[in-house]
């Protein structure tokens, strides 16, 4: 079977695509003509009909000339360039959604002001990425040298915010909030003076997540039995905390101790249990349950 030759004009006509555009694509070296006639006009076989057509598809899905040409020498294969164009069309999907999220949010309010518009947009132009950047520099400052990397990946795994591909306003908010708090010259401050109570070269951190683990498990056993934080249960508890911990920091189990504990939770509880809140906004999750308030309750019911 002979391979049917065309004009320009009988590709044209049959492609549908208009000969200014494959001149250019000749022109481009994409789509060379199989032959010249002897008065210089360009001729095409059915192969470069079907390499037209191949053309076109890629040219709709938004690849480049460049990126065709390697297609077509064979250099870049066909599924390497159409997961790069998954990859961009999914993150302009996201930055879309983006938008029509900043949009419902605007319109929660009645009479939105360009302030409203410029804090919401400023939220959903940063991406999770850049949101992953200043939790690291959040940890970085807070922490310094003085913990282990296999923890601070597990801490910055647990607490780095992410908003979602198609967030509600609430979510928006709550990524607001949690990029304002990480950038707070007063909460790093606060937070870096804290830290270096806590991580001293005594303390033993594997051994404190899995006490307030354990501890935890027991207080949301309780609550769920109605027990309240003075009863005989929560005394228990409260002492067992003080116990774990204070061999996790190499401490007495004293009054003293005691104290800095709830004095830790006057200064900080509120803080952290407001980005926990928020990151449960984020992730579509329940928001966080009331075990600190209980122990820190058990532990002040000691004293009395």
């Amino acid at each position: 079977m002979t391979d049917q030759r065309y004009t320009i004009g009988e590709l044209s006509g049959l492609s549908g695509v208009p000969v200014r555009r494959i001149r250019f694509y000749s022109d481009k070296g994409l789509l060379p003509p199989a032959s010249r006639t002897m008065a210089n006009y360009r001729v095409y076989s059915d192969s470069d009909a079907a390499r037209l057509a191949l053309i076109q598809a890629l040219r709709a899905m938004g690849a480049s000339l460049a990126a065709i040409r390697g297609i077509l020498a064979r250099k870049t294969s066909l599924a390497e360039l159409l997961a790069l164009r998954l990859s961009a069309l999914e993150a302009e999907i996201a930055g879309k959604r983006r938008i029509a999220a900043t949009l419902r949010a605007a319109l929660r309010h009645p009479e939105p002001t360009p302030d409203d518009i410029r804090r919401l947009w400023t939220m959903t132009s940063l991406s999770n990425a850049d949101m992953r950047s200043l939790t690291e520099r959040f940890f970085e400052e807070v922490t310094g040298d003085r913990i282990s990397p296999e923890w601070k990946r597990e801490a910055l795994a647990a607490g780095t915010p992410e908003l979602p591909e198609d967030p509600t306003p609430e979510q928006i908010d709550a990524f607001a909030e949690l990029r304002a708090m990480l950038t707070d010259p007063a909460l790093i401050a606060s937070a870096k003076a804290d830290s270096t109570t806590m991580w001293t070269a005594d303390f033993d951190p594997a051994a404190y997540h899995a006490a307030a683990e354990r501890i935890f498990a027991a207080i949301r056993l309780a609550m769920a039995k109605g027990e309240t934080p003075d009863s005989q249960s929560g005394l228990a508890i409260a002492r067992d905390w003080l116990d774990a911990s204070a061999k996790a920091m190499k401490r007495a189990p004293d009054a003293s101790f005691r104290d800095w504990h709830l004095d830790q939770y006057r200064r900080h509880h509120d803080r952290s249990l407001r980005y926990q809140q928020l990151l449960a906004i984020l992730r579509g999750e329940d928001a966080p349950g009331r075990e600190w308030w209980w122990i820190n309750e058990a532990l002040a019911a000691l004293a009395l």
